[in-house]
């Protein structure tokens, strides 16, 4: 091995030894101050963790960092720091991804210091966690809604706040998820062979969402699902049914004249004209 090799390995060896050294010292003050009594030391490291945390997203130093303020907050109550604790931990938990925690915090945080210069940041943050925590379409919607309220509060509060064209956009996101589900409900009716629930279904969504990006295959799946109700119904009631999917038919077709779904359409409705022909002859 030559000497420049050789130097190479050992610089290596003892950088990491040195590191470790590191480490072992950090965490050895960290366990000293947690396990302390000083309510300033336990504060200033809180910081520094966190700081550092901020700079260059290490969860393991913000982790530390909440838990040495969570330690200290019950003893900060009434005090001026505990506006400055309290910010942190909420906005800590938001950092790391804790959306559910940093939602919550946020929220106390406000109730707690109304008049806070962190009102505007605050009131963002406590929506945009519930927005981020906020699942597909196709589980429970509990966050989402809360998010939707939040952000609705914070564009009517802040309409030329700082965060005004994010809030914007994730409501409209977090609505037409709304809305997906909603049509996809309805569109499992359909999916199962439940002819007349499906048209209830879709029709109640037509109604309720009259600015979806889903309601062109809403008008469809509803004229469908009618048609197929109605050819299979006794003959004594089939053509009333059947004009009841006329009408879904016309509507379809003048709302979308060149719709995706208008071949398909209009070979559903071509055979509904064979069905009226064989009423036509029985009734003779």
């Amino acid at each position: 091995m030559s000497n420049f090799a050789n130097l190479i390995f050992y610089m290596k060896k003892f950088g990491f030894i040195i590191l470790c050294v590191l480490v072992f010292i950090s965490c050895g003050k960290y366990n000293e101050v947690l396990k302390g009594n000083s309510t300033e030391d336990k504060f200033n490291l809180a910081k520094e963790f966190y700081e550092t945390s901020k700079e260059n997203g290490k969860r393991g130093k913000m982790l530390k960092a909440l838990r040495l303020l969570e330690q200290i907050q019950p003893s900060m109550r009434g005090k001026p720091q505990n506006e400055i604790v309290s910010y942190m931990i909420a906005n800590g938990n938001y950092i790391i991804g804790d959306y559910i925690v940093s939602g919550y915090k946020f929220e106390r945080f406000l109730k707690s210091f109304p008049d806070t210069p962190k009102k505007e940041e605050a009131f963002y943050k406590s929506a945009d966690s519930y927005y981020k925590a906020s699942p597909k379409f196709s589980l429970d919607q509990t966050d989402t809604f809360k998010a939707i309220d939040k952000l609705q509060i914070y564009l009517n509060t802040f309409s030329d706040g700082e965060y005004f064209e994010e809030a914007n956009s994730h409501l409209a996101e977090l609505r037409e998820k709304l809305e997906r589900k909603d049509y996809e409900i309805a569109k499992q009716f359909h999916h199962m062979e439940f002819w007349q629930p499906a048209v209830h279904a879709l029709n109640n969504f037509v109604d309720n969402n009259p600015g979806s990006n889903y309601l062109e295959p809403a008008y469809f799946y509803k004229f469908e699902s009618q048609k197929i109700y109605a050819e299979k119904s006794f003959k004594s009631i089939m053509r009333e049914r059947l004009d009841e999917a006329t009408e879904y038919y016309n509507t379809y077709i003048e709302r979308y004249p060149e719709g995706e779904y208008l071949k398909k359409a209009n070979q559903l409705y071509a055979e509904m004209q064979l069905l009226y022909n064989e009423l036509n002859e029985l009734e003779l």
